[in-house]
Formats: C-alpha cells, sequence, structure tokens
C-alpha cells in the first residue's frame, strides 16, 4: 500500500488555505494547516512533516522565519514557497535557504499538485539513492566490486579466498561482466598488493608486438628500436600479470607464454640474457577454454598453468537485485568528476527500466548507459526517458531472472531487511543508526516511517 505523505500548508488567507488544502486531500495527501509561523513551526516540531508549502508574506515573521525553521529541523525536509509579491531578491534568498520551487498567485490546482509531486519525487530519489550509496561502500580492496545479490555474494566470496593464494587464476565471464575488476580485487586483496598490476589485452596486438610490449626489447633489435625498452612481465615485478582476452593467443605467443609461466623467465628480443620474473598470472576470457582446448585451438598445457584457480563472474542480468546499487554507484562517480552537473539522482522509474533491461554488454553497458543519460537530463532528475534514450533496445523483453522477480523487489526489496539489521546492530538507536549508514537522520526516520518501522530503543 502506497505511503501517505504529510504536507504543510501555511497561508494567512483562510480561503485559499482552505482550498489548497481541500485539492491536496483529494490528492490523496494528509494535510496539516497552519495560519501563523508559531502554528506551523509547532506542527514542525511533533508531526513527520514530508513537505512544506507556505506563502511568503504573512506577520510574525513571514514565510522567511517557516523555511528557516523548517531548514534548521532537516536540511533534506523540501520547502515550497507561494507569494504574490515576487522580487529577484526573496526568489534567490528563499533558493539559498533550501527551497526547492517557487509559485506566483495566482496559481491553478495543477500547478500546485506538479509543484509538489515534483519536490517529492526528487527527495524520494535522494533518500533511495542515499541508502544504496551507504550500502555500496565495500571493504578495503573491494571498492569497485558492487552489488548485495546472492550472486554477488559468491563472487566476493571466491575472491577473497583465492586473492592470499599463490595459484594463477582463470577467470571467465562475458564482455562486459567485470572480469578486470575481478582481477584488480584479487590484486589488491593479495600479499603482492603493494607492487604494480599490468595487463595486456591479447586480442590488441599483432604477434610481434604482442611479444614486445610482454618481453621488452633491446636496442636495435628491429627497425624502430631506437632504446631498450622492458616488457610489462619486467615492469610488474613482484606484482602481477593480467592476460586479457587470453583464448586470442596465436599458437605462437600462446607457446611463449607457456615458457614464462612454467620457468617465470623471458628474454627481450635482441638479447640472449634471460630474465626472472616474480610475477602471479591470472588469466580472462569470455570463451569456453575447455571447448577451445578440445577444438585444438588453446594449449592444454597452458590452459592447466593459467586455471589453477578458477572464478566465474555471472552476468548482470542473472543479479538483478544489483541494478540499482550498480547505477547509483556509476552516477556517483561521474558527479565526483564534473560536479557542475545540476543532476543529482535517477528517478524511482528510470530505476525501474534499469532494472528491466537484460544488460546484453553487462556492468559495461550500464555504466554507458549512465553516463549518456547524464548528458542527457536537463533536470534535477535522470529521466525514465532519457534511459530509453540510451538504451540499444529499450522494450527487449527481460531476462528470466528478472521477470521471475516482482519489479519493486528487484529495485527496493533489500531496503527494508537492511534497515532492520542496522537498526539491531545499534540497539534501536536512530542517530547512531544513520551515522553508520552515513546518510541523515531524517532520511532514516522517512524510510523507517516508509516501512512500517519502529525504534526498539534497549
Amino acid at each position: 500500500m502506497k505511503e501517505t505523505r504529510q504536507v504543510l500548508l501555511v497561508e494567512d488567507d483562510e480561503g485559499l488555505r482552505a482550498s489548497c488544502a481541500q485539492a491536496l486531500r483529494e490528492a490523496a495527501y494528509a494535510v496539516h494547516e497552519a495560519g501563523t509561523p508559531p502554528e506551523a513551526e509547532a506542527i514542525l516540531s511533533r508531526e513527520p512533516i514530508d513537505l512544506v508549502v507556505t506563502d511568503l508574506r504573512m506577520p510574525e515573521g513571514g514565510g522567511e522565519a517557516v523555511v528557516r525553521f523548517a531548514t534548521e529541523l532537516s536540511d533534506e525536509l523540501p520547502v515550497i514557497i507561494i507569494t504574490a509579491y515576487p522580487t529577484v531578491e526573496s526568489a534567490i534568498d528563499a533558493f539559498k535557504q533550501g527551497v526547492v520551487d517557487y509559485l506566483l498567485k495566482p496559481f491553478t490546482e495543477e500547478q500546485l499538485l506538479s509543484a509538489i509531486d515534483r519536490a517529492l519525487e526528487n527527495a524520494n530519489a535522494r533518500d533511495h539513492a542515499e541508502l544504496l550509496r551507504s550500502a555500496t561502500i565495500g571493504s578495503p580492496g573491494l571498492e569497485d566490486l558492487v552489488g548485495c545479490s546472492k550472486r554477488f555474494n559468491e563472487l566476493l566470496a571466491a575472491v577473497r579466498r583465492t586473492a592470499p593464494l599463490t595459484g594463477n587464476v582463470l577467470i571467465t565471464g562475458e564482455t562486459g561482466a567485470g572480469k578486470e575488476l575481478v582481477a584488480r580485487a584479487i590484486h589488491r586483496l593479495s600479499p603482492r598488493s603493494d607492487k604494480p598490476i599490468c595487463t595486456i589485452n591479447c586480442a590488441a596486438l599483432p604477434d610481434d608486438l604482442l611479444e614486445a610490449e610482454i618481453f621488452g626489447f633491446e636496442k636495435g633489435a628491429f627497425t624502430g628500436a631506437t632504446s631498450s625498452k622492458p616488457g610489462l612481465l619486467e615492469e610488474a615485478q613482484g606484482g602481477t600479470f593480467l592476460l586479457d582476452e587470453v583464448d586470442e593467443l596465436s599458437p605462437a605467443a600462446q607457446a611463449k607464454i607457456l615458457r614464462a609461466v612454467d620457468d617465470k623467465s623471458g628474454r627481450r628480443i635482441g638479447s640472449l640474457t634471460p630474465r626472472r620474473y616474480d610475477v602471479r598470472f591470472l588469466a580472462s576470457t569470455n570463451k569456453d577454454l575447455r571447448k577451445l582446448v578440445a577444438a585444438g585451438r588453446f594449449r592444454e598445457d597452458l590452459f592447466y598453468r593459467l586455471a589453477v584457480l578458477e572464478i566465474e563472474v555471472p552476468p548482470l542480468r542473472d543479479r538483478p537485485e544489483d541494478i540499482s546499487r550498480l547505477a547509483v554507484f556509476f552516477l556517483d562517480r561521474l558527479l565526483e568528476e564534473d560536479p557542475r552537473h545540476k543532476t543529482r539522482a535517477l528517478s524511482e522509474e528510470a530505476l525501474h527500466r534499469l532494472v528491466e533491461y537484460p544488460w546484453p554488454g553487462n556492468v559495461r553497458e550500464l555504466q554507458n548507459v549512465i553516463q549518456r543519460a547524464l548528458a542527457r537530463a536537463r533536470g534535477t532528475l535522470i529521466s525514465a526517458e532519457d534511459i530509453d534514450d540510451c538504451l540499444e533496445h529499450p522494450h527487449s523483453p527481460p531476462s528470466s531472472a528478472i521477470a521471475a522477480m516482482p519489479r519493486e523487489k528487484a529495485l527496493v526489496g533489500f531496503e527494508r531487511d537492511y534497515l532492520i539489521s542496522a537498526l539491531e546492530r545499534h540497539g534501536g538507536n536512530v542517530s547512531q543508526t544513520a551515522r553508520a549508514l552515513g546518510i541523515h537522520r531524517t532520511t532514516l526516520q522517512r524510510l523507517m516511517k516508509k516501512y512500517g518501522l519502529r525504534s526498539q530503543r534497549r
């Protein structure tokens, strides 16, 4: 059942206040009325108000006093002001104090309801994003791996088990699923974390350039070699070396890599002196290497040396619970890089669109969609239309895992259990819980109200 939002209406004109209150009640809002700033302050002090609508010119301090009291009570409480005497100065002052909208008298019921709906949608998106953000903060070394689903937690457990070991690791998964992120997490959690991790994309270069990049070369080894250059295996000394798209290695390149993996040594092009490598090998692929081995396209001995340990990265469509959290994570990163954007969050409908999409390009596609949608957005929220315009196939049917899950559960199903767990850890203390989650106390109170939770403080 949808919660009833509490609106405080502050207006000294009794006739206008009564007509506005009736329109709001007919729109299913719970309305609290005040004719003066002191009455408004008394209501704000005792009632869980979700939004304030106040006239600007009134006796006993005027609307400015209401705005000041409301924003001091909570800097997240949306306030809309109404006035018949607009000035540029009063509008600027109001917005500086945290006012979210400005209505000029006379206004229609539709204009009032539209302003309130818009302000509450922004507040809802901010609350949801804030809780998602608090649940997204990962353990040290795992900051780039984001999720809460069962499949994701199984992946994290595999990373934690694998990282401290010495064996080479084969990481499998579809294109864009996050294999390189997993490789970097393994490195960061390993005893080699204080040394470099170097990566080579095996599909990006022809054999001669690939060999030069991996093993290095001496001056004069070939035309254009005007100076010596160490290879990536030397640069990764003491650390980790990732062979990305390892299935793309030619037979000749596979033989050279096998020697390096087996002997932990190799030679620069143009040199007869062997060099020792102290590296841990990681390899990633979106192919089934066992099938390639059976087909004679990949060396069996190299496969077994690389696949001492194996980790499979699940596709995004198999972990729909993680989609909204990842979207907020990517948006936050973009806003950190360029804080000039006025867009601050994703609307609820935009999040629904993201959750329902099958994501053939996985996490990488989601990241690109968020980046494009932010560039398109014109308001404070990224809309569902912004998302649709950025999807390759906006009307694709959802995957079986997504279709089997009610859209509300996929989007916010984790929130209630997450809040209950956090409150229990802090003995029901709302202030301590909010601090631990890194969200405002008023945000936590609104979310508790949304899910019918009460503080059982011990």
